[in-house]
């Protein structure tokens, strides 16, 4: 049996929909339960029940979509249950992020750091067959934080603000392709005690992103650019009064590479992700 955290978000929702159009056993975990006889009702900040406990008795394999630095607090119960298949999702920002002047973006990248040497020392310690997948950046059915944060402002103002050329290059992966690979690695073993990076087919630049976003929505691209040096003091001044998410550091990348190898998934996972918004009414609206 298959036991899948995180089962409401960007990456869980459509895996958990997945396996039930299977019909394949599985647990799906949130915080919520939702009457379903597959839901299993768990804060992963706290010790599960004595009831969750023993529903969890016959799972053998693990999808942890929730954020990786829930998991290592978990680690002895994983081993008392002889769970032996665990496939991880991470992220890219531990790359991505790495040299970022923001003390939030740095406590991120320390967490996802630590998190995955915690699991890849526990899992080899203790015969765990485990995968770790680093996708970069996620979007689909509108459940995303990224492309369709950027949407809804396009729908609410009508226009997009870039940095410079925002020439730096992105590759949106969908949460479909994602759960396609997760679904693969538990069927290759010999995947284990690896590191994927996972990124979309469509290598293109910020600005192209965005004017795609647009056309998908249906609206003319207007896209106004302003110099850095004019950018930051005004996101650091939105931050302050909460009404803008994006933080300088997130527009200074708008010009930087953020784009990945992923050939090895491709080879030992079968990896074939879609192009960026082939489907933009389905991936853009909720």
């Amino acid at each position: 049996m298959i036991l899948v955290t995180g089962a409401k978000g960007v990456v869980g929702k459509p895996l958990c929909e997945r396996l039930n159009n299977d019909d394949r056993s599985h647990f799906a975990v949130s915080r919520k339960a939702s009457g379903s006889k597959w839901q299993l009702q768990w804060d992963l900040t706290q010790p599960p029940s004595k009831d969750v406990r023993v529903r969890l008795s016959p799972v053998s394999s693990l999808i942890h979509c929730a954020p990786i630095w829930l998991l290592p607090a978990h680690l002895p119960l994983i081993s008392e249950l002889a769970i032996k298949r665990l496939i991880v999702f991470s992220s890219t920002s531990v790359l991505s992020k790495s040299n970022s002047e923001n003390s939030i973006e740095q406590s991120l990248v320390n967490k996802l750091r630590d998190s995955e040497e915690s699991l890849i020392e526990h899992c080899h310690n203790h015969a765990i067959e485990l995968t770790i997948l680093r996708p970069s950046l996620i979007y689909g059915y509108g459940r995303d934080q990224n492309i369709s944060h950027i949407a809804k402002f396009i729908q609410r103002f009508g226009f997009m603000v870039l940095v410079g050329r925002a020439e730096g290059l992105r590759q949106p992966v969908h949460a479909d392709d994602l759960v396609n690979v997760a679904l693969n690695a538990l069927e290759f073993p010999l995947t284990t005690q690896i590191t994927y990076n996972l990124a979309g087919k469509d290598v293109i630049s910020y600005h192209a992103m965005v004017t795609r976003i647009f056309i998908g929505l249906g609206k003319r691209p207007i896209i106004l650019k302003a110099p850095l040096w004019a950018f930051r003091p005004a996101l650091i001044i939105a931050a302050k009064f909460g009404r803008f998410s994006y933080t300088p550091e997130m527009a200074t990348r708008m010009n930087q590479n953020l784009n990945y190898d992923y050939s090895d998934a491709v080879n030992d996972l079968g990896f074939d992700p879609q192009g960026f918004l082939e489907q933009p009414e389905r991936d853009l609206t909720r």
